[in-house]
């Protein structure tokens, strides 16, 4: 009878978000080789995901906060690679 494996929920993020970075370079790679043209625009347009930088000034102190992802097919492709690595290979 197979075990399964509970693993820590920051783990799958960083397999998650290594998989994300890999794909970030491989659409990077993709962007000098393939020529210009539909299949390009489609692998490498993003969609932002997030929010803009917001500044809240106490006049003591001041926070600014923010988060944005760019979020294309290659980086969802190598987000599933990743999720594959981590459901599979235990």
């Amino acid at each position: 009878m197979r075990q399964s494996i509970r693993r820590p929920l920051w783990f799958v993020l960083v397999v998650i978000l290594i998989g994300s970075a890999v794909a970030t370079a491989l659409s990077q790679f993709i962007g000098l080789v393939v020529p210009e043209g539909v299949v390009r625009d489609f692998f490498l347009t993003t969609l932002p995901l997030g929010w803009d930088p917001f500044t809240l000034n106490l006049q003591i102190i001041t926070f600014t906060i923010g988060f944005a992802v760019d979020i294309s097919v290659i980086s969802l492709l190598g987000m599933s690679i990743a999720w594959y690595f981590l459901r599979y290979f235990k």
